[in-house]
């Protein structure tokens, strides 16, 4: 008998591609979506020496994306960071939206590194749900409600008066775009109603980034991984602002550009499991990391050798014939 679930997914998931989805970010990871703030005279300042992106100038209004790494840069969660309100009398605030690492994980991490810093880090995530709708008709939804639009990728609108409260981000999680909306958690259900869709599960948004070649963490890599292996350096790491954590190997890396192995992609007629051996003839080159088919056709990520980084090149994923695709996947 046919799964009634599959079919429910494929529509969902025709829906998302023809029109828009919306998704509970917390729903969508086994770790959840944990929204925390950093508020004070020295929250700028701090959150720059800590993450990999450019924090010192980034304004109000504006968010960008962050990797969190140790100091031999391997990362240890990724997250969304905006903000909110900067001041002359020194009430910088800033939000972020964590991706991968737990909210008790990252305030245990950086809350050893305030000693002198004049700021607060605060975990809101009971206070706020951060809300995703992901499609082609996303920016016709939200002024159909009567909501703003934010214009550019990491624009941040407010909901309200308050520019610290509700917001809007322009944030793309799947091929089309979209935008994470953070709310009231109380009232995320009323959003949603606003909004005039259901929330799609996360089977629909993993097929969604898949497709969109997008790396997640660590469902792609562990903690062992680079910011260069995975891909990720020119959305998340900036080569001109002041030193943090890890800024010493991330530009000799890519200085000298020494990766043996990064994040690839497969396409074929089947789907091999994730931790399938890749080879080239008998020689191993890589490890199948997450996938999706579809009327078989499979996309796949996977973590391979440099002695494969050439679209095109045939490769055995388990038996299974599969080619190697650079990201992001071109169109069917």
């Amino acid at each position: 008998m046919a799964d009634p679930r599959a079919s429910e997914l494929l529509e969902e998931i025709a829906k998302a591609r023809a029109t828009a989805a919306l998704f509970d970010l917390a729903a969508c990871s086994p770790v959840g979506a944990g929204v925390l703030t950093f508020v004070g005279p020295d929250a700028r300042r701090f959150c720059n020496g800590m993450f990999t992106n450019n924090i010192r100038n980034l304004p109000v209004g504006r968010a960008n994306q962050n990797a969190m790494v140790d100091d031999k840069a391997r990362i240890q969660g990724l997250h969304d960071l905006a903000c909110l309100a900067d001041s002359t009398d020194g009430g910088a605030h800033f939000r972020a939206t964590l991706e991968g690492v737990s909210t008790e994980a990252f305030v245990a991490r950086y809350e050893k590194y305030i000693i002198f810093d004049d700021l607060e880090l605060t975990d809101v995530s009971e206070a706020w749900r951060v809300l995703s709708l992901q499609g082609p008709e996303a920016a016709s939804i939200l002024a159909g409600a009567g909501l703003p639009v934010p214009e550019a990728e990491g624009d941040v609108l407010p909901l309200g008066s308050d520019p610290t409260a509700a917001t809007i981000t322009r944030r793309a999680r799947c091929v089309a775009g979209g935008f994470d909306l953070c709310v009231p958690a109380s009232e995320a259900s009323t959003w949603a109603e606003r909004l005039g869709l259901p929330f799609s599960d996360a089977a629909t948004f993993e097929r969604l980034r898949v497709e969109a070649g997008l790396v997640r963490w660590p469902v792609d890599m562990g903690e062992r991984a680079l910011p260069h292996e995975m891909r990720v350096v020119p959305r998340m790491c900036n080569f001109e602002k002041g030193c943090y954590i890890g800024q010493e190997v991330i530009n000799r890396i890519d200085v000298m550009g020494q990766v043996n192995k990064k994040i690839w992609g497969l396409v074929g007629a089947t789907l091999p499991e994730p931790g399938t051996e890749v080879k080239v003839g008998e020689d191993a080159v890589g490890t199948v990391l997450s996938g999706v088919q579809e009327d078989g056709y499979t996309r796949a990520l996977v973590l391979l050798r440099k002695a494969a980084w050439e679209p095109g090149k045939l490769v055995d994923a388990g038996g299974i014939p599969m080619t190697v695709s650079d990201l992001p996947f071109t169109a069917r």
